[in-house]
């Protein structure tokens, strides 16, 4: 299945064609600190190596975000160059076989504890 994105309206606009589930897409883990500080969950993402783009194919960036409104609150964001690279690692024995350090802050109180996004929209 294929989708169309672009801008409407000008002459000239480009049109980008992907092909579903090798367009670039972000994930986010929710995670909460523990009581005692946000020292530990920093650490942790520091420690895992998957979050480094070099040592996991497919992944482009990874970076731990924290709430300036809720200090305890971060979101580990990542840039996958596709869903397929991302589904690939998610269900691999790397991931699967290694629980992550970050397991222990996930939160979730919201439900489920991570998102995958696909790009809706992006200026070019």
């Amino acid at each position: 299945m294929t989708s169309t994105e672009g801008t409407e309206g000008t002459e000239g606009t480009e049109r980008t064609e992907r092909t579903e589930g090798t367009e670039r897409i972000r994930v986010v883990v929710y995670l909460r600190a523990p009581e005692d500080g946000t020292e530990p969950l920093e650490r942790a993402y520091r420690e895992i190596s998957w979050v480094r783009p070099d040592t996991v194919p497919g992944l482009l960036r990874s970076e731990l975000l924290r709430d300036v409104d809720r200090p305890d609150e971060f979101v580990l964001h990542g840039e996958w160059e596709s869903l397929e690279a991302y589904r690939t690692w998610q269900f691999g024995p790397d991931h699967k076989d290694n629980p992550s350090a970050l397991r222990s802050f996930q939160d979730r109180s919201r439900g489920r504890h991570y998102a995958v996004y696909g790009i809706a929209s992006e200026e070019v």
